[in-house]
């Protein structure tokens, strides 16, 4: 016999006797008689008999009992069932905890092979989708809830010393293939005008400590996290702002925001962060030069010279100049000629945020390559998969299950969780 099959055989007898165990273990546990929460007398409610309860979990399926209460209001209650966090599920916090970490990684249909595979435990993918979604729901729950204390306690809160020498806040919006009922009204880039996706905004903030050995900056170890949602600017702007403060940012030295040059990014900036450095990102701002020269220059040579001479006074931070240079020429087309009066307006109202030299000198972040390979590892790898149309809510709650995750948050989240709930059978 292969050593594979022998290998199963033991695990699979191991599962089978630790599954015994657990559930005698749970059906042991005593049962305390709660309070009516419906009435005002506070009395404990009555014993109502035994009730029998079919789960899974890390062990496998199996069944263990426990008490049913209830008060002459005609309230219910089975409180095993909330101490242990399986009310209205048959799943364990074990197997949710698994199953809500590997559906953030892979489909649904994957994650339940894997299980499988790896756990022998059997969750088909629907139940796979269920959990995973209401995980990150709960997240989604109790940023909400971080987002309205944010903005009723830490503005009234003054920094107290100051313990990070930058902060970098980085943000940026990219598609998300949505089912079609999502997109009913909405304009987008397809050729009879609808859209396809919508746009999921992601944001990370990561801190900075010193520079290397040639004077630039170097990214804090383990320091960057993420956050997203399928969400309105306005709305986005608030979760920036409450996940900056609990970053530390009212205690921060320097506070960058960095960013590609739309108009929204800067409009959450000046309000929620107004005393930030404002940088847009060089490389960026590198493209919208060789697409000017692209509308105006056929010859090579001449594109090749412009592109070095325009690109050296945008790294010198000479925008003026670089905006009289380019204003020097016509498009030959009114299309071009449009093209080129946006791209001249690029730079002038984006002249302060490209002052690189400086920013150089002074150790900083010019480009936001981390929240540029942030839309495709964190949206872009689990979401824009082959095949996939998302719902917004379904999609809102992959995206905040998955920034946990690869933030190093979830431990934490659960954790917290844990303790509200005891703290609420207390």
């Amino acid at each position: 016999m292969p050593l594979l099959e022998i290998e199963k055989g033991f695990r699979d007898a191991a599962l089978r006797g630790g599954n015994i165990l657990l559930t005698k273990f749970l059906s042991d546990m005593k049962d305390t008689a709660p309070i009516c929460p419906d009435c005002a007398i506070q009395t404990p409610m009555k014993k109502l008999g035994i009730r029998s309860k079919n789960i899974v979990s890390l062990l496998g399926e199996g069944t263990f009992s426990r008490m049913y209460f209830g008060c002459k209001c005609g309230h219910h209650s089975l409180p095993k069932d909330e101490l242990l966090d399986i009310e209205n599920t048959s799943f364990t916090p074990g197997v949710r905890r698994v199953v809500s970490q590997l559906a953030a990684c892979d489909s649904f249909e994957r994650s339940s092979a894997t299980l499988e595979e790896v756990c022998g435990i059997y969750v088909c993918a629907k139940d796979v989708e269920r959990i995973a979604e209401a995980a990150g729901a709960d997240i989604e729950t109790e940023k909400a809830r971080q987002i309205e204390e944010a903005f009723s306690l830490y503005k009234e809160e003054q920094p107290v010393g100051l313990s990070i020498p930058v902060m970098y806040i980085e943000y940026d919006g990219t598609g998300v293939p949505v089912m079609k009922r999502e997109t009913s009204g909405r304009k987008g880039k397809q050729e009879d005008g609808t859209a396809k996706t919508r746009e999921a905004k992601l944001g990370c903030i990561f801190t900075q400590t010193g520079v290397n050995e040639k004077g630039e900056p170097i990214r804090d170890k383990n320091s960057t996290t993420y956050f997203g949602a399928i969400e309105t600017s306005g709305e986005f702007g608030r979760r920036l702002y409450m996940e900056a403060v609990q970053r530390g940012m009212l205690s921060a030295v320097k506070v960058v925001v960095l960013g590609d040059g739309a108009k929204w990014i800067w409009i959450q900036a000046d309000e929620h962060f107004p005393e930030a450095i404002q940088i847009v990102d060089l490389y960026h701002a590198k493209e919208h030069i060789c697409d000017y020269i692209k509308y105006t220059f056929s010859d090579n040579d001449t594109r090749e010279s412009k592109k070095e001479a325009w690109v050296a006074l945008l790294e010198e931070g000479n925008i003026q100049e670089l905006i009289t240079e380019m204003t020097q020429y016509a498009g030959n087309s009114e299309e071009a000629q449009e093209e080129l009066e946006r791209e001249v307006n690029y730079f002038k109202e984006n002249a302060k945020r490209m002052q690189y030299a400086e920013f150089k000198k002074q150790g900083l972040f010019v480009g936001s390559g981390v929240i540029e390979a942030g839309c495709k590892n964190v949206i872009g790898k689990r979401l824009k998969q082959s095949g996939m149309h998302w719902s917004v809510r379904g999609a809102n709650a992959i995206i905040a299950l998955r920034c946990t995750i690869l933030s190093g948050k979830f431990n934490l989240f659960k954790a917290k969780k844990n303790q509200r709930n005891h703290k609420t059978i207390a």
